[in-house]
């Protein structure tokens, strides 16, 4: 069977090759799509830009044309919901006859909504093997029925809501993620930076995080983490078929299992050892008083990691610990820091601009602790508040967002009303992040210049008019999109 699956995202054009690393493959579609392989069906990708819909549907219509595929298969986030919702729309009117299935974070929790859309089947929870099994009805010509994890409308609008099967236990099962379905869209000249997903779950409650949605949707053990010799097998696959000199490893947190980390390693330790460059590994860091350990510090500088993802969030301890339940003081932050530093590491922050509760005077303190460590760099967005989060749920009850209020442009434009933070005022800071942050340790023309590119990227009128510039200006023919 010939399965499709497309992707979307805001923050590009439509294209051949919209995609600059390999950061921003998508780990769902990814091993649902090696699992479809593995069982002799044939899978290929589509990404869109959810700014530009004609375009993204002309490239579409290209796309289903050439390849013909017999099962659709969309996913989305919250704010990607919208697009995506009417971009099936417009394959069931154009192919009416293509079966048309919704899948991720937004419908898995909420899935009274998603049923409602122009799909046929949505996926409450992992996909791999009930995609697999999706596949297999369709291809005997049965109507889908009664498999775990999927709901299913059938023309007259009877919805037949199945089971959720039990999370996933063992990861090790997976074949590796496909990667090949990425490579025509990625426009990059080398291989050297991968991804390596570590394991799902997180154990922790963040208010603005849906964790904890998502841990009460099926049975099992929810928080995962792959074996360390599936991974060294993973790395050193990489290792053969690729130009590659640093691995990013995509767990929540790389300290929630201290001897986990530590194996991981020493394995890692030996397999550089027998390689002429060794390479290089990061990973995110989630800061816990009882987990802050210089022997952790010291296994990471032997194994070679060169940087760590912290998230501070707020540097307001009454912001993070009242507001986003994360429960650690600034000299926590600040220890591990340090300790970080002490081993080689370099150390990049992720910080939230504009929460429910916060003042500006809250503000001023994530930027003074910002200063105080001089982070290497930082992931800084304006506060996005996603349905099926604690913090969403607070901002609806408290009058702070109507749901039509919401924009595209998430993490770059301020959504809610704060008393004491005004909208305006969010978007300064966060245009002016870098300035604040930076001023007196860098060349102020590259702080200049990164506010300025903040602008631009944030800014839904300048990038409107840039589009349209580069549509005026003289290109070659569009080349269609990879069909497999």
């Amino acid at each position: 069977m010939k399965v499709l699956f497309v992707y979307s995202l805001d923050n590009i054009h439509p294209g051949p090759k919209p995609l600059r690393n390999w950061s921003s493959m998508q780990f769902g579609i990814s091993y649902i799509s090696s699992i479809l392989r593995a069982n002799g069906h044939q899978t290929s990708l589509l990404i869109l830009g959810s700014s530009y819909y004609k375009e993204s549907m002309r490239l579409l219509t290209r796309h289903v044309e050439a390849g013909n595929p017999e099962l659709i298969c969309f996913t989305a986030v919250y704010s990607q919901y919208s697009f995506i919702e009417r971009t099936a729309l417009f394959v069931k009117q154009q192919w009416p006859e293509k079966y048309l299935m919704l899948g991720g974070v937004h419908a898995t929790l909420q899935p009274e909504q998603v049923i409602c859309g122009p799909f046929d089947a949505i996926c409450v929870g992992e996909g791999e093997y009930p995609t697999l099994e999706l596949c297999q009805q369709l291809e005997s010509q049965r109507r889908p029925h009664g498999i775990e994890n999927l709901w299913f409308k059938a023309s007259d609008g009877v919805l037949e809501k199945n089971q959720p099967r039990a999370f996933l236990h063992d990861l090790d099962t997976l074949p590796f993620p496909d990667l090949e379905m990425w490579k025509p869209w990625l426009n990059i000249k080398t291989d050297n930076e991968m991804t390596i997903l570590g394991g799902r779950g997180c154990p922790y409650d963040c208010t603005y995080c849906s964790n904890h949605a998502l841990r009460k949707v099926a049975k099992g053990k929810y928080v995962r983490v792959r074996s360390t010799e599936s991974i060294l097998s993973e790395v050193v696959y990489l290792y053969n078929n690729f130009t590659l000199g640093k691995i990013t490893f995509e767990i929540e947190t790389l300290d929630c299992n201290k001897q986990w980390t530590f194996d991981l390693c020493r394995k890692l330790a030996s397999f550089n050892d027998s390689i002429p460059a060794p390479l290089e590994f990061e990973s995110n860091y989630r800061i816990n008083p009882h987990t802050i350990d210089e022997d952790l510090f010291s296994a990471l500088e032997t194994a070679n990691f060169t940087s760590l993802n912290i998230g501070l969030e707020s540097g307001s301890e009454r912001m993070r610990q009242d507001v986003l339940k994360r429960n650690y003081t600034n000299e926590d932050f600040l220890k591990v820091v340090a300790l970080a530093r002490k081993h080689g590491l370099k150390i990049f922050i992720y910080n939230m601009i504009g929460l429910p509760g916060e003042s500006l005077h809250d503000h001023q303190e994530t930027i003074q602790l910002n200063r105080r460590c001089q982070p290497e760099g930082h992931h800084t967005g304006i506060y996005f508040p996603y349905p099926g989060t604690e913090l969403y749920d607070t901002c609806m009850r408290d009058g702070l967002i109507k749901k039509e209020s919401l924009v595209q442009m998430e993490r770059r434009q301020p959504i809610i009303d704060l008393p004491h933070f005004t909208k305006r005022q969010i978007k300064s800071a966060y245009s002016w992040f870098d300035y604040h942050v930076y001023r007196g340790y860098k060349p102020m023309r590259l702080i200049l210049a990164q506010v300025f590119l903040v602008k631009i990227s944030s800014s839904p009128v300048i990038k409107l008019l840039l589009h349209k510039i580069s549509r005026m200006l003289p290109s070659n023919p569009p080349r269609q999109g990879p069909v497999k």
